[in-house]
């Protein structure tokens, strides 16, 4: 039998992370695994090796009082300067645990050993001489554990993100970064900023302690060559231009230095303005709108214009300063496409790359220069070619007009404007243009048109710029307007792209002329597309701005073709819906059904995500007619939405039309279900083997353990609603009148006062959707071996061993023409297509894509299942929701005929190997935790029918040995 610290050593290798060539020990992971009992259990160990190195202190303290103390005692267990998890972790490792007592002593806590790693410097071998006793006095065997100590030592100290000051890091310690990878490259390797390299990563959960970045998980980090970090950062205006807090500068999190290098951490971008104009994969085009001037690029480039003119030292709302004031002020050197980024798809455009950037003295009266500062040239002003001049603001100005003049024309004529198409040269083919008889090409906006002459705007571009108003006269989207908008900017440009420095526009003038020209269009626009929606007498508003405010697209049946729409949503007494579409330019639509006949198919939810093909399918959500058999769809229904973050959108509209607000949406890589196996179906089974001629697939029902591949998965909260609660009334209280006839049973469920809950899961491959109600029956359980599995139990695990799921299924027919299942439109209808096909499960095991998705998937569970148990509680309702329907289902009043098909379609599961069906995978109970909040779990409530819950005495367990754990 090993000792109990190999033991323990051998555990604590089993945590590693492991990515790539990078290894390192996360502090939650060590946290986890040193609970009191087990730290005792160290602290004890009779081995040779542990008994020697406790008489190396000859401390008479006993052992166990240093427990708390390793575990923070009284104060926070995640307070560095009070715990020793980090001191414990590497001292097991190292095989020589009770050296703790020295480093408890000396106060050589994790916080000290994560300076070590951070500054060297810090860190000797006289440090470990004063913590490990006598060990010393054997020098060999000491140098030997010194060298040991120090070459593991940067795997267990990471050093927490936790301050946005500049920090100096060691070239061996190893930085808590995860998923890695290098972005920013041209097609020919080179990188597109103008020094450094950049790369995309994620900061492992237990050290990204950044306070202002939200729930922000990925970020950029670009990294440049300096042997002194330190000083390039306060020559850079890099910090200097956080101070503004600007929404289009970007936010610098933090700056240290690793070796001879300086790494800059900034939040991931979606993209950068030259991708999303060249690059259709993007589907910017598709953005652009018909009328140019409500683009929200001209938004974009303002707000860019505003913090270009923080920076260059202007306050907000004004261009001049006190007569005595002195101040710094900012030039970039480097505007380009490629430095302004994209936040996310309709996020905000952000100047970055200050690499170039320079800072100088601001005076009344005086105009700022500044010399030795070249950026990207295609870019810089004809000032670039005169080595002796000194540059100033009209350097940036030049910069930001190529800017401005590149986005004209792609929104006038999308990406022909930039690249050009067959007969047709774009804005890129009229920069490469050169005068007669030079030598080289370049991409500049200038040149000489005589070897001596004045530096002047390419003839070509000057060209281009009067064909966009020519072009755009002559498109059928052309209003008076747009014409009038397209002037001002394009004499804006003219004024940014002048070559001498004297002529051209100040900051402040492309501020104000902006404005101007977003204001005017802002307004027209307004008065041109006001569309009121008129709700009749005994109809409710449903959508409201939520809805009606979401940019969509609607296909016209009648028109052939998708439109720019807006949606909103009716339903009157009667129990109609009526959904609202209108389209600039067209008729309003009318979509009129009766809400319990209907059902909503939410394709974007049966997305594989990690497949970015199927955002460009154009349907998105789709509507049925509830049916037994055949397909059956609602006309002229169809709706689609724009990249990811019509995602959310249809969210929102799915969330509008069901009554079930989306609080959460989630991408599983696997999905597996563990089903009970009584006698009798077992039975079953063993005859259904004997008959191997009957089907080539084992029954549904029949199936212990149930692999699905991928799923998304969401957490729904049934909303009240106004309306329907009425109407349940009114059918309550005719139910209830006296009648010859024997009464209609009242089930609990009609008792039922707390909107549900419910996890919901769309089956990618089964093209199935599962629901699963909350209730105090099932917890969450973490994985202690898999930090991206969480699994669903039954509650308390002694008493209950089984929970309650639905499946909802499309119709075989449906299935057969590749339509998954739908929602019905109505919450009642809903749950009675869950009771009619409830199952009883044992446990869901759910694997994420990510550990962070699995962190965010299970805290916003259990806050949802607090609230609903705080309000289950305030309203006294006892009455469980998961749980076997009982007596003969009723279908809601309204529905139309009980639509149950005969023959179910067939639910088909991915393969597995027999062994793990006979140990369910990860599942079983020695591989989680659960985490239950003692408001809900444990409070002893007289809930579910025990005889209904628990697994009977007769169900098959395999079981451990006395005192082991039991698996079900």
């Amino acid at each position: 039998m090993p000792e109990t610290c190999r033991r323990a050593r051998d555990d604590i290798e089993d945590l590693q992370f492991e990515e790539g060539a990078k290894t390192f020990f996360p502090l939650d992971r060590l946290r986890s695994y040193f609970k009191y009992q087990k730290i005792k259990e160290i602290l004890f160990c009779t081995c040779s090796q542990c008994e020697e190195d406790v008489r190396l202190f000859k401390s008479g303290t006993d052992r166990e009082s240093y427990v708390n103390e390793i575990m923070g005692g009284k104060f926070d267990p995640e307070d560095l300067t009070k715990t020793y998890w980090i001191a414990m972790a590497i001292l097991t490792y190292l095989e020589h645990p009770l050296f703790i007592i020295g480093f408890l002593d000396h106060n050589c806590n994790d916080f000290l050993l994560e300076s070590w790693v951070t500054h060297t410097s810090l860190f000797s071998k006289e440090n470990l001489k004063q913590y490990t006793g006598e060990y010393k006095r054997d020098t060999i065997r000491f140098d030997r554990f010194a060298r040991r100590f120090a070459a593991n030592l940067p795997k267990f100290a990471i050093p927490h993100m936790d301050s946005e000051r500049f920090s100096q890091y060691d070239a061996n310690a190893v930085l808590p970064f995860i998923e890695e990878r290098e972005i920013g490259k041209r097609q020919d390797g080179s990188s597109e900023g103008a020094n450094g390299r950049v790369y995309a990563f994620k900061i492992h959960r237990e050290y990204n302690k950044f306070k202002n970045v939200g729930s922000r998980t990925e970020f950029a980090r670009k990294r440049i060559e300096t042997p002194q970090p330190l000083a390039f950062l306060e020559r850079s205006n890099i910090q200097y231009v956080q101070r503004f807090k600007d929404d289009h500068i970007v936010k610098l999190i933090k700056a240290y230095g690793s070796g001879a290098s300086i790494n800059l951490i900034f939040p991931k971008s979606w993209t950068n303005l030259d991708h999303l104009l060249r690059d259709p994969a993007f589907r910017y085009n598709a953005r652009r709108g018909a009328r140019i001037e409500l683009a929200n690029a001209w938004k974009q480039l303002l707000g860019i214009a505003r913090a270009l003119k923080k920076i260059q030292g202007f306050g907000e709302g004004s261009d001049s300063r006190g007569a005595t004031v002195e101040d710094r002020l900012c030039i970039h050197f480097d505007l380009k496409p490629d430095n302004i980024l994209i936040e996310r798809e309709d996020g905000n455009w952000l100047i970055t790359d200050f690499g170039q950037a320079a800072l100088t003295e601001r005076r009344r009266g005086t105009t700022p220069r500044v010399g030795g500062h070249f950026g990207t040239d295609s870019y810089a002003p004809p000032e670039i070619e005169d080595m002796n001049m000194e540059f100033g603001r009209a350097y940036d100005i030049w910069s930001l007009g190529c800017i401005i003049l590149e986005t004209t024309a792609f929104l006038v004529l999308g990406y022909p404007g930039i690249a050009g198409s067959p007969g047709f040269s774009g804005l890129d083919q009229a920069r490469q243009a050169m005068p007669p008889g030079a030598r080289n090409g370049d991409e500049r906006f200038f040149y000489r048109e005589t070897p001596h002459g004045e530096y002047v705007v390419k003839r070509e571009i000057r060209e281009f710029m009067a064909s966009l108003e020519r072009r755009h006269a002559r498109s059928q989207d052309c209003s008076d307007e747009s014409k009038a908008f397209l002037t001002k900017i394009l004499s804006l440009i003219e004024r940014m792209l002048k070559p001498d420095v004297r002529d051209r526009v100040d900051i402040s003038r492309v501020v104000e002329t902006l404005s101007s020209a977003l204001k005017r269009a802002t307004a027209s626009a307004m008065e041109a597309k006001t569309h009121q929606v008129i709700a009749a007498n005994d109809e409710t508003i449903i959508g409201g701005p939520d809805l009606n405010r979401i940019d969509l697209w609607h296909w016209s049946a009648s028109n052939k073709e998708w439109e720019a729409s807006h949606l909103e949503a009716l339903e009157n007494e009667a129990g109609f819906m009526r959904l609202h579409c209108w389209a600039s330019g067209h008729e309003p639509n009318n979509l009129l059904f009766r809400r319990s006949d209907v059902k909503i198919v939410s394709l974007y939810a049966f997305w594989d995500p990690t497949n970015a093909s199927h955002y460009d399918s154009r349907t998105w959500i789709d509507f049925l007619f509830l049916s037994a058999n055949k397909r059956s769809e609602v006309s002229n229904a169809k709706f689609s939405f724009d990249g990811n973050s019509g995602l959310e959108e249809a969210r929102i509209v799915q969330s509008k039309l069901t009554s079930q607000k989306i609080v959460g949406s989630f991408a599983l890589a696997s999905l597996r279900l563990n089903k009970p196996v009584t006698v009798g179906k077992a039975i079953k089974g063993l005859w259904r083997k004997v008959k191997t001629s009957e089907r080539a697939l084992p029954a549904e029902g029949d199936q212990k353990s149930m692999e699905f591949g991928s799923a998304t998965i969401q957490i729904w909260v049934e909303q009240k609603d106004i309306l329907a609660a009425e109407l349940t009334r009114r059918a309550s209280l005719i139910s209830q009148a006296p009648s010859n006839t024997r009464s209609v049973r009242v089930f609990d469920r009609d008792k039922q006062q707390v909107p549900p809950c419910r996890v919901v899961i769309y089956l990618h491959r089964q093209r199935f959707i599962c629901t699963i109600r909350i209730d105090l029956n099932w917890v969450l359980e973490e994985s202690t071996v898999d930090n991206k599995i969480l699994s669903f139990k039954p509650h308390p695990p002694g008493r209950n061993r089984i929970f309650y799921a639905s499946w909802i299924r499309p119709t075989q027919e449906e299935l057969d023409g590749d339509s998954p299942a739908g929602i019905p439109l109505s919450p009642q209808v809903l749950q009675y297509y869950e009771d009619l096909d409830s199952f009883e499960a044992e446990s869901f095991e759910l694997r994420f894509l990510s550990t962070e998705d699995r962190e965010d998937f299970k805290w916003r569970f259990w806050e949802i299942k607090k609230e609903w148990d705080v309000e289950r509680q305030r309203l006294e309702n006892i009455i469980p929701v998961n749980r076997n329907p009982e007596g003969v289902l009723r279908p809601p009043d309204g529905m139309s005929v009980p639509l149950s098909p005969r023959k179910k379609a067939h639910l088909i599961t991915v393969p597995i190997s027999r062994g793990d069906v006979q140990s369910g995978g990860s599942s079983g109970s020695e591989t989680t935790r659960s985490r239950h909040d003692s408001t809900i779990e444990e409070t002893g409530y007289a809930v579910q029918d025990p005889t209904r819950l628990m697994i009977p005495d007769y169900r098959p367990l395999n079981r451990v040995s006395s005192g082991g754990k039991r698996r079900v």
